[in-house]
């Protein structure tokens, strides 16, 4: 049984019990929601099972505080979405709670710049935690003969849709190559929409930022794909002006019959908004951090072995909440490269 199946239907049982036990004590649950990504990244399963363990932690180790911002009056939910850029704009719009949100991305809302320019509230996105590394995938048919970015010339591409930290990083990488949409035939979906159109060839490629392994990438078994590297020179150019997005690679075992491939990488962090309540994130930063939700994090998805405490702080770009601050200065042993 798949990763996922289990996902779903481990997240049902909990959500059945956790209704039933807030149900008594309170008569109406609230939901902590959390915006991720299209099914086929990783963002998504691995928001849900934060969320799951924000549920079944708030029913077991999280020490009960009167008030409504009590985290075990809470059920966790991840929600579908177009990723890091409409998680920050879903924040701010307190359409959810919290958000997995590409660390350049939550750079460019913290200074109201690019796609959230003079927007003031933008600004307000908070850390909880930094949690993986993401790495830039361009994944191509093999007989496309697409090696370099410059071979998009004429291709038809998928880059994701409008408010995905896919495109806004996407784009970075035409410019390091001196190209842009216009030079060859783009379009906007979700990886989840491109493969039957990539099996078909009616799409060349598609690109996704996401940790490894990606079940959009996977699921290609059937074809012959290839992963198309960023050069070392637009790796550094990169880097030089977005200092979040570093240069990387996918590794030789994240997918089958694909070599190692240079790319560039970033961090993914879970934010939430400097107006929410103190005390609610830091027993949310304390679940996320729980054994329970660990285990089931490093069970649950192959990505989810890399968020440990030791790497929580790594590559944030935007302030701490004070709620998580709070919490890893009482904890500061656990983690590495916290600072007063």
């Amino acid at each position: 049984m798949s990763y996922t199946r289990i996902a779903k239907i481990n997240a049902t049982i909990l959500f059945i019990l956790f209704v039933l036990a807030t149900s008594a004590k309170s008569g109406e649950p609230r939901f902590f929601r959390i915006g991720t990504g299209g099914q086929t990244g990783v963002y998504y399963p691995i928001g849900k099972i934060i969320a799951q363990g924000i549920t079944s932690n708030s029913l077991t180790e999280i020490p009960a505080q009167l008030g409504e911002n009590d985290v075990s009056a809470y059920i966790g939910v991840a929600q579908n979405s177009g990723g890091s850029v409409d998680n920050v704009f879903s924040l701010i719009a307190e359409e959810t709670e919290a958000g997995l949100v590409q660390a350049d991305v939550a750079a460019l809302a913290f200074q109201a710049e690019q796609v959230f320019k003079g927007n003031d509230q933008a600004r307000s996105v908070r850390a909880v935690a930094s949690l993986y590394s993401e790495k830039f995938h361009i994944v191509t048919r093999r007989d496309a003969n697409i090696h370099t970015v410059e071979d998009f010339r004429g291709k038809r591409i998928s880059i994701d849709e409008i408010g995905s930290g896919t495109l806004s990083v996407m784009r970075i990488v035409l410019e390091a190559y001196g190209m842009s949409e216009s030079d060859f035939q783009p379009v906007y979906l979700k990886p989840i929409f491109t493969r039957d159109k990539m099996v078909s060839g009616e799409l060349q490629g598609f690109t996704m930022m996401a940790g490894t392994p990606m079940e959009a990438v996977s699921q290609l078994s059937d074809i012959e794909i290839s992963l198309v590297p960023i050069s070392a020179d637009a790796a550094a150019w990169i880097k030089k002006r977005y200092p979040y997005l570093v240069p990387g690679h996918i590794s030789a075992d994240a997918y089958a019959n694909i070599p190692e491939v240079s790319t560039i990488e970033v961090y993914a962090l879970l934010v939430v908004s400097a107006t929410m309540d103190e005390a609610l994130v830091y027993q949310i930063t304390a679940a996320l951090w729980s054994e329970r939700t660990l285990a089931m994090l490093k069970s649950g998805h192959p990505q989810g072995r890399f968020i440990t405490p030791e790497t929580a702080l790594d590559s944030l770009s935007i302030p701490l909440h004070p709620g998580a601050r709070k919490y890893y200065q009482e904890n500061a042993d656990r983690f590495r490269g916290f600072q007063e």
